[in-house]
Parts: C-alpha cells; structure tokens; sequence
C-alpha cells in the first residue's frame, strides 16, 4: 500500500511540473519573447587510446652511467627505444611506462615519460633522447610499455 502511496504523490508531482512548465512557456510566447539556443562550436581535440594495441615496443635498449662525483648511489639511464604503429590511426603523442628491475626481477622503480611526435600507420618511431636520472644502483634492466597514445588527425 505505501508503494501506491508514493506512485500516487510522484506522478502528482510530475503532472504539476508539466502544467507548469507548460503555462510558463505560452506566457513567454504571449510577452513574444523567444528562447532562443545557441550552439558553440569548439576546436576539435586529440582523444587517448589507454593501452593502444596498434602500438607495439619492436626495440627496447639501455645504457646505465653513473656521475662519479656523487656521493648517493643513484644511477642515469639512457633509453633508445623503437615503436611501430601496426594500425590505421596517426598518433602525435605517447606515454611509456618505464619499470625498473634488479638482478632478482623484482621491481626496484616505476617512472613515466611523455614522448612527442608523429608515428603514422604502419610507421616506426625512434626515441633516442630518453634518460631518466636518480635510479636506484640496483636497477640493473627494465621493462618498458605504452600507456596511452593520443590519436592525431
């Protein structure tokens, strides 16, 4: 009984909005002011592929320095990694994921990059200028993947 109750004053409520809404619409009509709506129109925008599969990693090298002149145990790597598009989208932009291992497999830090450029379908991109600073000394290889791509037009 409460259920019809409630239906009751709900659909009540809902017959009252729309009389009202209604009446408020034919005075605007009677005062001849028109509603008038506008649509802007925006610049188009990129949209991201989270974990594209069109992009795969075919090469993936590093090269580990250390400053002797500094006193902590960190170390620099210096990334020289190939993607290839095997899709149809062009992409302008792209995240890797660059994890970190030690001699065990066991992950010893987890860092992101952003790398700028064109990678057309069926194309291959050549990012040599990667080095990411203050790495533990035990990192000692790493696994690299994409996180995200921006589709370009």
């Amino acid at each position: 009984m409460f259920f019809y109750g409630i239906t009751v004053i709900l659909f009540v409520a809902l017959v009252f909005l729309i009389l009202r809404g209604r009446s408020e619409e034919k005075e605007l009509e009677a005062q001849n002011i028109r509603l008038i709506e506008e649509v802007a129109s925006e610049p188009q925008s990129s949209v991201r592929a989270i974990l594209p599969r069109d992009l795969q990693i075919v090469e993936a090298e590093v090269s580990w320095t250390r400053n002797p002149d500094d006193d902590e145990d960190d170390i620099t790597a210096h990334h020289d990694i190939t993607i290839r598009n095997i899709g149809g989208g062009n992409f302008i932009s792209l995240w890797l994921r660059l994890e970190y291992i030690d001699g065990t497999g066991r992950p010893v830090e987890i860092r992101t990059h952003e790398v700028d450029g064109d990678l057309h379908p069926k194309g291959t991109l050549r990012v040599s200028d990667i080095t990411i600073d203050g790495l533990p000394y035990t990192a000692s290889d790493f696994n690299a993947t994409i996180l995200s791509a921006d589709l370009g037009n």
